[in-house]
């Protein structure tokens, strides 16, 4: 390993210095060049060391180790791990490394060790057949039921209740949700015991209206406001938004509030070097301030496996977009596709899930009879 060189820049110095800059415009930067290293669009040094939340995250900075290099670098290039002991013996032999260069300090070496052994990384997640889903963190994305939310959203949303939803993540833009406000949606929703954690924004919402996605990430009572990139970024285009998403993150802590990034199958697309858009924004995001809504249905149709995703960013997706495929490529309910969602949920905690919701593009015969059939099915789902 060459000599190291450490940046010591903690990424909450960038979320104070953000805070302040509410009030200002974000424009990001140009685009990012492409640098010759050893880590090559690798974890950004501007996050944290970050193996789950909770006690998996070790608030330490994720440094600069050298050769274009960072920790989270060094540590995950043997992911996914094959059990739990090689996890740790990468992590003690990577910090004790570092900490013999002067890297890291005593402190930070037993934080960074502390925070690995209360992972799930490389821990079995098997099948049992045992365990049911936990249907108060399951949502319905609002997407499905767009045409009736639009046309009767009091009625809508009453039938939602009824079949056992208790979150939705209403999607639109800042002010305009199928055609309503955030305040006219949370007190139909709230009527009826329905909770909103979650709600879809537009980026230049981000961008250019951040008051207006606090304001009404605030009346739903959510804790995610979510987006999707463009179709045809390049990885320039990822990894400048990617440092967007962190300064708006910084901006968005403070109010309790977490951006996050939801897929299609574009982000998976290779390109320079095999390189993915989806491993710039994972990778260059900070896991502290930005989180992933995996939607498993465009993941698996770009070519990814949901679970591998898991084991390779754990602890990165607090969302999920519960969406099935069917065998011939087209939107089914859910448990009555092609996709795994045993496996999927057995899962989910070294994912770091926290809600799933419920989608389909094309429900049929219409979106609250489709989301009550998908809610029934996992019901009765076992894994």
């Amino acid at each position: 390993m060459s000599a190291r060189t450490a940046t010591r820049k903690r990424w909450w110095l960038l979320a104070a210095a953000a805070i302040g800059a509410l009030a200002i415009p974000l424009v990001p930067a140009g685009a990012v060049a492409v640098e010759s290293d050893a880590c090559a669009y690798g974890y950004s040094a501007s996050s944290s060391v970050f193996f789950g939340a909770g006690s998996a995250a070790s608030g330490v900075a994720n440094y600069d180790t050298g050769d274009g290099c960072t920790i989270m670098d060094e540590v995950m290039a043997g992911a996914p791990f094959a059990n739990h002991g090689t996890f740790l013996s990468t992590v003690n032999r990577v910090t004790n490394e570092l900490n013999r260069e002067g890297v890291l300090t005593n402190a930070e070496k037993s934080d960074i060790v502390s925070a690995a052994a209360a992972s799930e990384v490389g821990k079995p997640h098997p099948v049992t057949g045992t365990r049911s889903v936990d249907l108060s963190k399951i949502g319905l994305a609002s997407f499905t039921t767009r045409t009736q939310m639009q046309a009767d959203p009091a009625g809508t949303i009453t039938g939602l209740a009824s079949c056992g939803y208790q979150n939705v993540e209403m999607s639109g833009a800042v002010g305009r949700y199928h055609g309503n406000t955030a305040e006219t949606l949370a007190k139909l929703a709230s009527s009826v015991g329905i909770d909103v954690p979650s709600i879809g924004i537009s980026l230049n919402d981000l961008k250019t209206n951040l008051a207006g996605v606090i304001s009404d990430a605030q009346a739903y009572g959510a804790e995610y406001v979510r987006f999707s990139p463009g179709g045809n970024w390049t990885l320039a285009d990822f990894s400048r938004e990617a440092a967007f998403l962190n300064e708006v993150g910084a901006q968005l802590a403070p109010y309790g509030i977490k951006v996050a990034v939801h897929n299609h199958a574009t982000e998976f697309r290779a390109q320079e070097n095999g390189v993915t858009g989806y491993e710039v924004l994972v990778r260059e995001t900070d896991p502290e301030l930005v989180a992933m809504e995996l939607d498993v249905y465009w993941a698996v149709s770009g070519g990814a496996d949901p679970v591998e995703l898991f084991q390779t960013y754990p602890g990165r997706f607090e969302l999920l977009h519960l969406k099935d495929r069917a065998a011939d490529g087209s939107f089914s309910d859910v448990g009555e596709g092609t996709i795994d969602f045993a496996e999927i949920f057995a899962n989910a905690s070294l994912g770091g899930v926290e809600y799933g919701h419920v989608e389909n593009d094309s429900p049929r015969p219409d979106g609250v009879t489709s989301a009550c059939n998908s809610l029934g099915n996992l019901a009765e789902l076992r894994y």
